[in-house]
């Protein structure tokens, strides 16, 4: 899953205009510390403060902390060098490789100090991860070329951090989002309005799917076509990344074209209509209806952009108007729908359907593509996992592949399937090379859960892919046999 990080939503705000105008601010943190600070104020509304930092990250402190406020010139923004020598002090300097091209600083997380015979994949890979960010700028620019929206030129470099390790991952997604929105686990990528930065799982980078869902949010705001921590709909800003997508590294799909994926995620929704996802925000940040308001995120704008293209634009520079930290609420939101395209929702709804079958057969897209059946196809961490099971006389029978995508080293791997019945299967591999694959043999998932006394019925199971290098702490607990048992009451809330 996937998802826009944006915080203080709710907060009711007084805008600012913008400008080039920098002050020094000298202001006092909870611990009594008191800090001193050169910014561009962006906005103010009920007691808080939004700063622009030099490196384009947001800072916001409370109004009434604030002692001092000096008039200066700047700061003038870093650029893609100095922003990336910020990062590796961050970061340390043996577990981050960075690269700077074309405005963007491309910056790679290591979960363990890189052997010298895989520095060089290491740049491969950040030469890739450029070329395809360069690519998703030239298709965003193509887009509002097209759909007749405003844009101006990036301020800051945009910076993409790219985490090998899972844990480290959601350890900065829950630094950075303080646990508000999707579980962290389930979150792909995201883009942060505080950070400014897109951050996104290496593993992710096999396909770049999620990357370029997530740079289309960083592209939105960077280039100026909303004002970050403005009250955007989610809707909207989720239905115009949805509208873009990648197959093997390649964009594919526009916001104009039909996307196979959403289009049979909106048909098969249930709980959700246009209205609660434009009216509600919430449905985003959920694990349980993230699936639906993703899917009718990406219908609802699929059908303005292509039916209603001049309205399309007029709702766009409606949006753009909206201030940093503006309060917004249910009734606005439907009043600027109605200015924007002359109807209401529900008649809107009423025209998705028939109008998508057209699509469906103008563009000759087929929902209902053949698959192998039996197949479970999972991709975690650096693993992907094709998993097939039997049930043969109230047993289950598991078996498949594991391939190890990682681009910069041979990986430890320990593979669990994971049943509702409270069972599992697992394997542990301890070294498989880039870009091979290994059988997973047959076994009965027959081994009890952690938190499980007595099995039930397995109807259904899940695949779990943990990975580590071979050298590290924790694939040597692997080797001596201390392999971790799956919880089952952490399966089931997941």
């Amino acid at each position: 899953m996937r998802t826009r990080v944006v915080l203080l939503a709710g907060l009711a705000a007084a805008a600012i205009g913008q400008g080039s105008r920098a002050d020094l601010f000298v202001y006092r943190e909870k611990s009594g510390e008191t800090v001193e600070v050169e910014a561009r104020l962006v906005g103010t509304g009920r007691g808080a403060m939004v700063l622009e930092l030099a490196d384009g990250q947001y800072r916001i402190i409370p109004e009434g902390a604030v002692e001092k406020r000096e008039l200066k010139d700047g700061p003038e923004p870093l650029d893609e060098k100095e922003i990336a020598e910020k990062l590796q002090k961050r970061f340390g300097e043996n577990l981050f490789r960075s690269l700077t091209r074309d405005r963007f600083v491309i910056g790679l997380v290591l979960q363990a100090p890189l052997p010298k015979s895989s520095e060089s994949r290491a740049q491969n890979f950040l030469l890739a991860a450029a070329k395809f960010m360069k690519n998703v700028d030239g298709a965003f620019a193509s887009f509002v070329r097209e759909a007749r929206v405003a844009t101006r030129p990036a301020t800051h470099p945009l910076v993409v951090l790219i985490f090998e390790s899972k844990d480290d991952f959601d350890k900065y997604a829950d630094s950075i989002t303080g646990g508000q929105g999707l579980s962290a686990n389930r979150i792909a990528g995201f883009y942060s309005g505080i950070t400014n930065y897109l951050a996104i799982r290496m593993g992710e980078c096999h396909t770049f799917d999620v990357p370029l869902h997530e740079a289309i949010h960083q592209q939105v705001y960077n280039r100026h076509v909303f004002e970050r921590l403005a009250p955007i709909p989610h809707w909207f800003d989720e239905g115009i990344a949805t509208g873009f997508e990648a197959t093997k590294g390649r964009i594919s799909i526009g916001p104009t074209k039909i996307s196979p994926r959403y289009a049979r995620q909106v048909l098969a929704a249930q709980k959700l209509t246009f209205r609660e996802v434009v009216t509600d925000d919430n449905a985003f940040a959920g694990d349980v209806l993230a699936g639906e308001a993703y899917g009718n995120a990406w219908a609802l704008h699929w059908l303005l952009v292509t039916k209603y293209r001049s309205a399309y634009g007029k709702y766009v520079r409606l949006l753009s108007q909206k201030q940093v930290l503006e309060k917004e609420d249910a009734e606005q939101r439907l009043a600027d729908f109605r200015e924007a395209f002359g109807k209401d929702l529900s008649e809107i709804e009423k025209e998705f359907r028939p109008f998508l079958n057209n699509g469906l057969k103008r563009q000759r897209v087929d929902l209902n593509p053949e698959r192998q059946p039996g197949i479970l196809h999972t991709q975690q961490d650096v693993g992907e996992v094709d998993l097939t099971a039997i049930d043969r006389d109230g047993k289950l029978f598991v078996e498949g592949t594991l391939m190890n995508i990682s681009p910069l080293r041979a990986m430890s791997f320990h593979v669990t399937a994971e049943t509702d019945g409270g069972t599992y299967a697992d394997w542990h591999i301890p070294s498989l090379e880039i870009g091979k694959s290994i059988s997973l043999e047959q076994q009965i998932a027959s081994k009890l859960m952690g938190g499980v006394k007595q099995h039930g019925k397995s109807r259904t199971f899940r695949v779990k892919i943990h990975a580590a290098p071979p050298e590290s702490e924790e694939a040597g607990k692997w080797r001596n046999g201390a392999l971790p048992v799956p919880v089952y009451a952490q399966q089931q809330q997941q």
